[in-house]
């Protein structure tokens, strides 16, 4: 049977680590006096009682290792959870209804970009840096966090990890898996204090540059202001923030790797095809924008190099309303919402590693047509990917183009044009945040009807667990023997 208290005891667990991020808003609202303390205090407070008293109904299980299918569950209902906590400040504060603080809590979390807040610049410094730490605990996961902390974990915290991280497999950075962890998490902090002091030179305040930090190398995308980076008239900065939006699309294993004197880990199949989709898409976006007179060529050639970065990161930061752009632009652009960046990265998408497999097996495919009696391998960077991984890549696959058009029929059913659905449920899966249609990519989604915000924060979670985590638990066979 599946151990349910150690899986409130564990969900306890990550839902009282979550109540500590309440701490910085709360702290600097009270310093600043914006009027947001209180709810950040009462949240701290309800989130922590939750936690204690799911640790308490764990009981002595909450210390032990949990099971796959124990891992699985901790994985999803923490999720929820602390999803759902997330939007307690914005309920509390009166600054959005009970929709639009489920959207933009998940929006968070899943680090997707999309807001529902028409006017950021009406909004507490206390909730804009609530809605920036959302996407910095989000980016990385809260699950890696955990282990990191919790030595208890062992080997069954390295089942919560998988079920966490993006793309199919996550490498094993040092002997223990909280070691990995804490690998992870000390290069994903380095590299947003570097952003900070970066964002400082270029003349952004404190303030600015701590929240701009934290959904950058995240890729996240929520900005402090309704122009997003356009506001920012600096290209120092809006340059900077492609480095680290394309540094948070590359594996942080990878990352850990390099600087720690390994730097052919940077040749790996994946960064390289990567590199190859970000160049290709940047000449195919700004080819249009030159041709048509939109840009000079070397305007042209940022606007274009900044907006795929932005979308192939699934950080959703803009410039320019490219809704406006030639269709060829527009076109390059919705496709890279279905590619992502690397495994093990902050992005979202299907993941560039997914997109080489599918390749090298189709590749594989017609070689077995000519050749009916060979034996071909697919292989990445050297290496047989086993036939499970095979399977459980084009399942993956299936599962994510058969979730896009039942839910964008979901949203034509609740009364949105074709455009807008596609591309929101597209987003919303791929952790994006632009929209087309009725919105452009500058819009906020504030219109959307209530149910149509709900259903895609669940979406934004699906895409940001990868399915099964979630999708598991509606399974009644999961919860038996």
């Amino acid at each position: 049977m599946i151990n349910v208290p150690l899986i409130c005891g564990l969900t306890g667990w990550v839902v009282a680590l979550f109540s500590a991020a309440f701490v910085a808003p709360l702290i600097f609202s009270l310093a600043t006096d914006d009027g947001a303390a209180r709810p950040f205090g009462v949240a701290l407070a309800f989130a922590l009682f939750v936690g204690i008293m799911l640790i308490f109904l764990g009981g002595q299980d909450s210390r032990q290792e949990p099971r796959y299918r124990d891992g699985l569950a901790v994985v999803g209902l923490s999720w929820l959870s602390i999803n759902a906590l997330g939007a307690l400040p914005y309920w509390l504060s009166g600054q959005l209804g009970f929709w639009d603080g489920i959207y933009e809590s998940f929006s968070g979390l899943s680090s997707t970009g999309g807001t529902v807040i028409p006017d950021l610049s009406q909004l507490p410094q206390g909730l804009l840096l609530w809605r920036s730490l959302t996407q910095w605990l989000g980016g990385m996961g809260v699950i890696v966090l955990m282990v990191a902390i919790l030595p208890f974990l062992g080997v069954g915290g390295q089942i919560m990890l998988k079920s966490e991280s993006s793309g199919p497999s996550t490498e094993k950075l040092r002997p223990r898996v909280a070691q990995t962890a804490k690998s992870l998490w000390l290069v994903y902090l380095a590299l947003s204090l570097l952003l900070f002091f970066l964002l400082l030179l270029g003349g952004l305040s404190p303030f600015d540059a701590v929240c701009q930090s934290l959904t950058t190398i995240s890729t996240g995308g929520f900005s402090n202001f309704n122009e997003s980076v356009a506001f920012h008239q600096s290209y120092y900065v809006k340059w900077v923030i492609v480095a680290f939006m394309f540094l948070g699309s590359l594996s942080f294993a990878m990352i850990f790797q390099v600087l720690s004197g390994q730097p052919k880990a940077a040749l790996n199949p994946e960064a390289l095809f990567f590199l190859l989709i970000v160049a290709a898409a940047t000449v195919l976006v700004a080819g249009p924008l030159m041709a048509n007179g939109y840009y000079g060529p070397g305007e042209s050639f940022f606007q274009a190099i900044f907006q795929v970065v932005a979308v192939i990161s699934t950080s959703g930061f803009t410039t320019a309303d490219w809704g406006e752009w030639p269709e060829l632009s527009q076109a390059v652009l919705l496709a890279l919402f279905f590619v992502g960046g690397c495994s093990g990265s902050t992005s979202g998408g299907l993941k560039c590693v997914r997109w080489l497999i599918l390749f090298k097996s189709l590749h594989r495919a017609m070689r077995r047509y000519i050749h009916p009696r060979g034996v071909f391998p697919v292989r990445l960077g050297g290496k047989a990917i086993p036939e499970p991984i095979l399977e459980k890549v084009w399942l993956y696959f299936l599962l994510y183009l058969v979730t896009w058009a039942t839910g964008s029929l979901v949203l034509l059913f609740m009364g949105l044009d074709l455009s807008t659905s596609l591309t929101a449920v597209a987003s919303s899966l791929g952790n994006v945040g632009p929209v087309l249609g009725r919105f452009g990519p500058t819009s906020d989604l504030s219109a959307l009807p209530g149910p149509a915000k709900g259903f895609l924060s669940l979406l934004m979670l699906l895409g940001r667990l990868e399915f099964y985590s979630v999708l598991v638990l509606l399974f009644p066979e999961f919860w038996s023997r």
